[in-house]
């Protein structure tokens, strides 16, 4: 394979942290696999000493079938070459791994290290261990109940209403759930909580707008009051164009300076909230005249009206000092929230103790206590186990970096050297955040790594793979046009720009036709309701079943079967009859 001077890099940098940016399309996994047979054949370094991380297993057996089949390759040139005859046999003892199968096997091989845990537990199943939250949760809140518990009556009267007390359970089992992705749990929960504790940053806080809660909440008003700008703004130019609309051109100029006037002052919290209260849209002018602008611009206008007025009424309610009052009544509510889920983590992890039983959350928190440890000063240094997986491992490579987690990221960290990890993920495919998926740690390291004609000698590296070899121009062009228009800082953690692009990476034979880009928008509302007609007689006749609901994807499925069913047959009515 003729490799980019790009993916050489990918290849063949080492000595140093690497993160590779590869975008769809660009060949990360021929990229990593090259990479891994190069340590093996030209660096001589057997593939039991590389530590290799997927996010799933199905991408590790792919990763192992791959190599082994490079390997064969190589032998059909070099069958007397005992090195790679050597790797066919370390290859089923290698690391290549979802990273909860190398937690699995520290904690198997290191159980000793840990209190309270038995060499041959079992691994729970998910509705095993979703049953034992419930059972253990339901057993809180009853005795709760009835020591009538005045915190937990607090809880009750702020998250649930008199009939159901689901909510507050259920945001207990979530807090739980998200803090078992932090590496320190317990901690990381009193920081957050400790934050509302504005006790004494009076001063500090003096206006609401210096706290992270004002900043995010004018933050919100300020998108809404630049869209509400833009749209006011472009029908403002259309009815400029015509004398007669005049007095309506007026009213739009009105209000654009209206809500100017609060953007500029959304620096301030006090000033921002007093502003608010005297936003008042003049009355629209009655003048009779005839135009589709003019209607147009009413609408428009409604619309800003109409959410701009949510917005406000949502947010600016209150002055500073309210503000900050609220705040404070949410942490003397949290604090107590905050020792339901510690109660609730303690018992957890009892049953669990008494069953034998683990889940993969505990997994990765034995295998943190195994290579980590806190010293006196309160520092957090590798244990003797972290540095023997630092020896063996020459380099550690990562798979999907985008979708690590925090844990994940001080267990790799922990046993690795400091320069020998690489990287490969793409943070415009991040879409496990609602798994504790960090795509801030690539991010970060995305800034912060320099490329090879901009790296000094203690700098980490970062290689950009952003040829795709998968589509042609024209896909790729809409493709950048798209994500242009909708991916940013705020949607999707990146600026995508003309640097973030996918570039066309392969060579495709001339097409004869120029063909347009396509775009098909479906009625999933008018499919479900076709599907219902067409298939009418089958529910007529089976009475007793109950109507099934087609899902939308399915509809989108079938829509593309049919387009390139169609696309086939253009295809093949053009082209000769050919014998059989």
């Amino acid at each position: 394979m003729k490799w980019t001077k790009e993916q050489e890099q990918a290849i063949y940098e080492k000595n140093t942290n690497i993160l590779v940016a590869a975008a769809a399309g660009s060949g990360k996994t021929a990229v990593l696999v090259e990479r891994i047979i190069n340590k093996i054949i030209n660096e001589n370094i057997d593939i039991d000493k590389l530590l290799v991380v997927t996010f799933t297993n199905a991408a590790a057996s792919e990763m192992r079938e791959r190599v082994l089949n490079a390997i064969y390759e190589k032998l059909e040139n070099d069958s007397e070459n005992q090195n790679l005859q050597r790797q066919i046999t370390l290859l089923n003892k290698a690391s290549i791994c979802t990273i909860d199968s190398f937690c699995l096997d520290v904690v198997r091989n290191h159980f000793y290290k840990l209190d309270n845990v038995s060499p041959n537990f079992r691994i729970g199943d998910t509705t095993e261990i979703e049953l034992l939250k419930q059972e253990i949760i339901e057993e809180i809140f009853e005795k709760k109940y009835e020591e009538e518990d005045k915190d937990f009556n607090t809880l009750i009267n702020t998250y649930t209403s008199y009939r159901d007390d689901t909510p507050l359970k259920e945001i207990i089992l979530k807090i739980y759930n998200y803090i078992q992705s932090n590496p320190f749990p317990e901690k990381w929960l009193n920081e957050k909580i400790e934050m509302f504790n504005l006790e004494g940053k009076k001063e500090e806080y003096s206006d609401f707008s210096n706290t992270v809660w004002g900043e995010e909440l004018l933050k919100e008003v300020e998108e809404e009051l630049i869209d509400d700008i833009t749209a006011l703004q472009d029908i403002e130019e259309s009815l400029s164009f015509d004398s007669e609309l005049n007095k309506f051109w007026q009213t739009i100029r009105s209000d654009i300076d209206m809500l100017q006037t609060l953007k500029n002052n959304l620096d301030n919290w006090d000033r921002a909230y007093e502003i608010s209260k005297n936003i008042n849209f003049v009355t629209w002018p009655r003048k009779k005249i005839e135009s589709s602008i003019k209607e147009e611009a009413k609408i428009i206008r409604d619309d800003v009206k109409k959410k701009l007025n949510k917005v406000i009424n949502k947010i600016l309610i209150c002055d500073s000092d309210e503000a900050k009052q609220d705040i404070q009544d949410m942490y003397n509510v949290l604090d107590k929230l905050k020792y339901v889920i510690l109660e609730f983590q303690e018992e957890f992890s009892k049953r669990k103790r008494e069953r034998n039983i683990v889940d993969f959350n505990d997994i990765e928190h034995f295998a943190l206590k195994i290579l980590l440890k806190e010293t006196e000063e309160g520092k957090i240094e590798p244990t003797d186990v972290a540095k023997k997986y630092k020896e063996k491992y020459i380099e550690i490579a990562i798979d999907e970096y985008q979708d690590s987690n925090l844990v994940q990221e001080y267990i790799l960290n922990a046993v690795s050297k400091g320069d020998n990890i690489f990287m490969v993920g793409d943070v415009k495919q991040s879409i496990y955040k609602f798994r504790q998926a960090m795509p801030e740690l690539f991010l970060d390291k995305y800034k912060n790594y320099k490329k090879i004609e901009d790296k000094k000698q203690e700098d980490n590296l970062k290689i950009k793979l952003f040829k795709n070899f998968r589509s042609r121009d024209n896909v790729l062009d809409f493709t950048n046009i798209v994500f242009q228009d909708i991916m940013s800082n705020d949607l999707g953690d990146i600026e995508y720009d003309e640097k973030e692009y996918l570039n066309l990476g392969a060579d495709y034979p001339e097409l004869k036709q120029n063909f347009a880009t396509e775009i098909d928008i479906i009625d999933l509302k008018e499919e479900e309701k076709q599907e219902n007609i067409e298939n009418e007689e089958i529910f007529e006749e089976k009475n007793e079943e109950e109507e099934e609901r087609v899902e939308n994807i399915e509809l989108e499925a079938r829509f593309v079967a049919n387009r390139i069913k169609e696309l086939i047959k253009v295809s093949s009515m053009g082209q000769k009859e050919k014998p059989i």
